[in-house]
């Protein structure tokens, strides 16, 4: 029997990246399957949209995930917070508009890392939510159309940014809430913003 020699063992990932990488695969996939079955047009032409999105949170510079000011206790908050945003927006999905078989997965996944996430925070029922479905509601077809490739788009735009900034505690060993100040100071010029 051969043994590795190479010196490098096979790190396992994190349960929160596993769920994290899951969930932004379902997403994806999702969002691209219901922009051709909604506008009939290739995953190419989605930037042809971006003026009729509609706003939905994303992480901001002020939410202490980027590698410039990171805060991994205020991150992880608000990290928690969006996704239960989104958590809400799937029920629209659900109900109102979305007909594709990836759904269930993205609510599992989304669902499963909130509450993971939950688990790591020191106070979760200080974190505000305040955003709620029943805002997205509209008559018309196109609109709907809209709505749905606003929530699938920038629940995209935001998991990027949220798998990134979770990678980046796990690299850096940062104790999500335990101190805000653990962790390595790096000096803002070697070090690009995302």
């Amino acid at each position: 029997m051969m043994q590795d020699t190479s010196g490098e063992q096979k790190r396992h990932k994190p349960q929160e990246i596993a769920i994290a990488d899951l969930l932004l695969r379902s997403i994806t996939r999702l969002r691209d399957e219901q922009f051709q079955k909604d506008f009939g047009e290739p995953v190419k032409n989605m930037t042809n949209y971006e003026h009729v999105r509609r706003e939905m949170p994303l992480i901001r510079s002020e939410d202490r995930c980027r590698h410039k000011n990171f805060s991994a206790p205020r991150c992880l908050k608000q990290i928690y917070a969006v996704l239960r945003i989104y958590e809400g927006h799937l029920g629209y999905l659900e109900k109102d508009n979305l007909t594709s078989a990836r759904l269930p997965d993205v609510k599992h996944w989304t669902f499963s890392l909130v509450q993971f996430i939950r688990t790591k925070m020191s106070s979760p029922e200080d974190t505000d939510v305040q955003s709620s479905s029943s805002s997205l509601k509209e008559e018309s077809a196109w609109m709907k159309k809209i709505y749905t490739h606003s929530i699938l788009y920038n629940f995209t735009s935001f998991l990027i940014d949220a798998n990134r900034a979770l990678k980046h505690m796990n690299d850096k060993g940062y104790d999500y809430v335990k101190t805000e100040n653990k962790g390595p100071k790096w000096p803002l010029e070697k070090h690009q913003h995302w």
